[in-house]
């Protein structure tokens, strides 16, 4: 009896086959399940939210201590279409623009970058004595991407007139008033007023995660890029070309 039990028994590696395969059974089963059903899953980071909240927060006193009234208001009767129509006319020119400049400076970064390395990382290694930087992986990080750092603030430089010109040629496609003369420290600082009010998007975005069928996340992402240049960037640009015509 003993020997006929010890046969039936089941060998451990057996034993523990059989489970994994009902388990990845059982997995697969409730994973179909929740596809089938469409679950939306959010995942927030609580502190770059809390770092969106606080840029933003700053940058609504300072608008309201300069503006003294709505923000967030266009200064005429503006309906949504209006409003979307004005808003595309502005990104579009933008990104038409940053996607030719990008290209430009990727072309000039694969040239000049064999010229430009050596002697960028040897002007930052002259900076930081070689003791400090082997006691500071940080700073021997930093002059090691010196030449991508470079390359990347110029890029931004350049970008900032850049935005603020393409964002003036859409107002001026829809009668915006503005300064009779819109010279390049007029560009600079509406390209600052653009970046400076995307960040709190840009920020929320970084972080935001979400799982929905179809490229619906995408939807929803391009949905609140959206709504947050109508409504938030848009109106603190045309607040901007007004000072500037008054200035």
């Amino acid at each position: 009896m003993t020997t006929h039990d010890a046969s039936q028994a089941l060998d451990p590696s057996d034993y523990v086959a059989q489970h994994l395969q009902h388990f990845s059974t059982a997995s697969s089963a409730s994973a179909s399940a929740v596809s089938g059903q469409h679950v939306g899953v959010v995942v927030w980071n609580p502190y770059a939210l809390l770092l969106a909240a606080a840029v933003f927060a700053v940058l609504m006193a300072v608008a309201a201590r300069r503006d003294r009234g709505a923000v967030f208001s266009l200064g005429r009767d503006t309906g949504f279409a209006r409003r979307l129509y004005v808003w595309w006319s502005c990104a579009w020119r933008q990104g038409l623009a940053s996607t030719l400049l990008f290209i430009v400076a990727a072309v000039a970064f694969h040239f000049l970058m064999p010229r430009t390395a050596v002697p960028l990382m040897k002007f930052s290694h002259e900076l930081v004595t070689s003791e400090r930087a082997r006691n500071s992986p940080m700073l021997s990080l930093m002059i090691a991407a010196m030449p991508v750092l470079v390359a990347i603030g110029i890029y931004f430089v350049v970008s900032l007139p850049l935005a603020g010109y393409m964002v003036r040629n859409g107002f001026d496609a829809h009668a915006f008033p503005g300064p009779e003369r819109f010279g390049f420290r007029h560009a600079v600082l509406l390209g600052l007023t653009t970046y400076v009010w995307s960040v709190p998007a840009s920020l929320v975005l970084a972080d935001f995660a979400v799982t929905l069928p179809d490229h619906a996340a995408d939807v929803l992402r391009a949905i609140f890029v959206v709504a947050w240049g109508m409504y938030i960037v848009l109106p603190r640009q045309v607040r901007r070309v007004g000072r500037l015509a008054t200035a």
